[in-house]
C-alpha cells in the first residue's frame, strides 16, 4: 500500500515537471521567436507596431474581434508611413505612385497563399498562388471575357435589364407604399448575368424571385462573412466542406439552393466531360467549359475538380462587387438632386426613345455617365483587402528601403481610393472629378535622384479591378452590366430614395469586399420606390 502510494505520488511529480518543462519550453520558444521576429528577421529594420511584428495573432484581433471584425485594413491606416511591417511577415505600403510597380502588367508575381485559396478552390486561376500556373490558366480564361466577347454578349444583358424593367413598370410603378430593394434587384441581374453567360443555364431570378429578392447572391455574399476566420484557422475549410449536402439543405433554404446549383454544375461538368450535355447543344453560346477544353491546357488543368473549382469561383467573384458598385451609384445619384439631374438630362438627350438603349460600346461615351460609374467604382472599392505580392528573385526598392526577395508586399484599394492628394474630398462622392481627362501634378526621383513634378492621369489611379497580370478578369462583363444597368433604368424610370442615408452604404467592415453596419439598411438591402417615366 506504502509503495503504491509512493509510485502515485511520484507519477504525480513526474507529470507536474513534464508540465513545468513543457510550459516553460514553449515560453522559451515564444520569447526566442518574439526576439528574433523583432530584432533579427531581415524584416526587423522596418517601421510598424512591435506587438504586429511578434505575433499574427494581432492582425486576428482586428481580423474577428474588434468591432465585430474586419477592421485590420482600417488599422494599417492608422498604424501607416510610406511603409510599413503590418505582421511578422508582411510589409505593406501606402503609396499611390508605388501601385504600378507592385501590380506591374508583365510581371509574374507570386500570391500569398495564405490570403489566396480560403474557400477550398485551389485549382481556380483567382486561388492559384504561383505566378506561372497562374499565368497558364489565366490564358485560358482570357478569350471568354475579352472586351470583344462580352460585346457580343450585349443583347444577353439587355433582355436581362429589360425584364427588370418590365418588372418595376408593373409591380412598382405608381404604387408609393411598394419598396423595391435595390441591392437584390441588382444581386438578380448580377445571377442570371453570369450563370446564363458562363453555363448557358439562366436562374430566371429577375422574372420568378419575389420582389426580386436575389437569395442566390445573398447567400453567397453571406458566406464572405467566414473569410476572415478561414484565414486564421485554416481547418475551418476541411470542416466546412465536410458537412453533408442534406445537412446544409435542411439548415438553410438559402444555402441548400446555393448548394443544388453547386450539383447541378457537377452534373453538367460530368455532361461535358462524357459528351453527353444535350443542353448545350441548343445553347446560343459556348460555355465556360467549352472554352477551357478547346483552349491549350495539359490534360490535367481540364479535369472534374479543375472545371469545378473554376466555375464556382466565377460565380462568385462576379456577384458582390459589382452589386455594390450598381448600388453605390444607385444611391449616390438619388441623394444628390445636382447629380440626378444632370444625369437625367445627358441620358434624355442622348437616348431620345428610352425602349432603344444604345450598347454598351456608345453608352461609354456618354460623359457624365462615365463620370458617374468611375466615382461609384472609386467609393465601392472592388476588393478592399490587401494584395500582396512575392518576388521570388529580386528585391523591391522602395525609396530608401530594400524588401528583400521572397518577402509579400501588399497595398490596397482603400488606401488608394481615399488617398487626399490624389482624390481631394475623398469620401464625397463627385463625378466631376473625371469630367475632362483630368491630371494629378505628383513628385516623382527624377534621374538625377531628386524629385521633380509630373502630371498623370487622374486615371491611372483608379484601381477598383486591380491592375497588372492578376487584375480582374471580368472587368468588361462588370463594366458592360453597370453601363447598361444604370441608362436603362435611370432613362425609362424614376426613383427616390426610402428610410436610407449615408451610414448605411459608408464602408466599415472588410470582408474581402467593402460592406456596411450589419445593422444598416444596405445590409438589410437599399429601399426606392419607383414609377414609369
Amino acid at each position: 500500500m506504502e509503495n503504491w502510494q509512493l509510485d502515485s505520488v511520484t507519477r504525480g511529480q513526474l507529470w507536474t515537471t513534464v508540465a513545468i518543462i513543457g510550459a516553460l519550453s514553449w515560453a522559451g520558444y515564444a520569447i526566442s521567436l518574439a526576439i528574433y521576429r523583432l530584432y533579427f528577421s531581415p524584416m526587423a529594420k522596418f517601421p510598424g507596431p512591435k506587438l504586429a511584428a511578434m505575433t499574427q495573432w494581432y492582425e486576428a484581433y482586428f481580423d474577428l474581434i474588434h468591432k465585430g471584425g474586419g477592421q485590420f485594413v482600417f488599422e494599417i491606416k492608422r498604424m501607416h508611413g510610406p511603409i510599413v511591417r503590418i505582421n511578422p511577415f508582411e510589409i505593406h505600403i501606402s503609396d499611390p505612385d508605388f501601385y504600378d510597380i507592385l501590380y506591374a502588367t508583365g510581371k509574374l508575381y507570386d500570391k500569398l497563399p495564405s490570403l489566396s485559396n480560403r474557400y477550398d478552390m485551389a485549382l481556380a486561376g483567382f486561388a492559384t498562388a504561383d505566378a506561372d500556373l497562374h499565368r497558364l490558366r489565366r490564358n485560358a480564361l482570357n478569350p471568354f471575357f475579352s472586351m470583344s466577347k462580352i460585346r457580343s454578349h450585349n443583347a444577353l444583358i439587355q433582355d436581362i435589364v429589360d425584364r427588370i424593367s418590365a418588372r418595376l413598370s408593373a409591380e412598382y410603378a405608381g404604387k408609393s407604399d411598394k419598396i423595391l430593394k435595390v441591392r437584390e434587384m441588382w444581386g438578380c441581374m448580377m445571377a442570371d448575368v453570369i450563370t446564363e453567360l458562363a453555363f448557358a443555364r439562366r436562374k430566371n431570378f429577375v422574372d420568378q424571385s419575389e420582389n426580386m429578392h436575389a437569395w442566390f447572391t445573398e447567400a453567397i455574399s453571406g458566406m464572405l462573412v467566414w473569410t476572415h476566420w478561414m484565414t486564421h484557422f485554416r481547418f475551418l475549410i476541411g470542416v466546412m466542406n465536410s458537412v453533408p449536402g442534406w445537412v446544409v439543405k435542411r439548415a438553410s433554404r438559402h444555402l441548400g439552393a446555393v448548394w443544388e446549383y453547386r450539383e447541378e454544375i457537377e452534373s453538367q461538368i460530368r455532361d461535358i466531360l462524357s459528351g453527353t450535355n444535350q443542353q448545350a447543344k441548343s445553347a446560343s453560346h459556348e460555355t465556360i467549359f467549352h472554352e477551357l477544353l478547346s483552349s491549350d491546357l495539359p490534360k490535367e488543368e481540364i479535369s472534374f475538380d479543375r472545371l469545378h473549382h473554376e466555375a464556382l469561383t466565377i460565380v462568385g467573384a462576379g456577384d458582390h462587387a459589382t452589386k455594390w458598385a450598381l448600388t453605390i451609384a444607385t444611391f449616390y445619384i438619388l441623394e444628390n438632386e445636382s447629380v440626378h439631374r444632370r444625369l437625367k438630362k445627358e441620358l434624355t438627350e442622348a437616348i431620345p426613345g428610352p425602349d432603344e438603349i444604345p450598347p454598351w460600346v456608345e453608352l461609354e461615351k456618354l460623359p457624365y455617365l462615365s463620370a458617374v460609374i468611375t466615382e461609384a467604382l472609386r467609393l465601392s472599392y472592388g476588393g478592399v483587402q490587401r494584395m500582396p505580392r512575392i518576388n521570388r528573385h529580386e528585391q523591391w526598392l522602395y525609396k530608401q528601403w530594400t524588401i528583400p526577395a521572397g518577402v509579400p508586399v501588399g497595398m490596397d484599394n482603400y488606401h488608394q481610393h481615399t488617398d487626399e492628394n490624389i482624390f481631394p474630398q475623398a469620401n464625397e462622392f463627385k463625378p466631376e472629378r473625371w469630367l475632362g481627362n483630368p491630371k494629378v501634378e505628383v513628385e516623382v526621383d527624377g534621374p538625377d535622384g531628386k524629385l521633380t513634378t509630373v502630371l498623370k492621369p487622374l486615371s491611372s489611379y483608379m484601381t477598383a479591378f486591380g491592375k497588372g497580370t492578376r487584375m480582374c478578369i471580368g472587368i468588361n462583363l462588370a463594366y458592360a452590366e453597370i453601363y447598361i444597368g444604370l441608362a436603362t433604368l435611370f432613362r425609362r424610370h424614376e426613383f427616390e430614395l426610402f428610410e436610407t442615408d449615408r451610414s448605411d452604404v459608408t464602408f466599415v467592415r472588410d470582408l474581402f469586399s467593402a460592406h456596411p453596419a450589419p445593422s444598416s439598411k444596405a445590409d438589410n438591402l437599399q429601399k426606392v420606390a419607383c414609377w414609369r417615366m
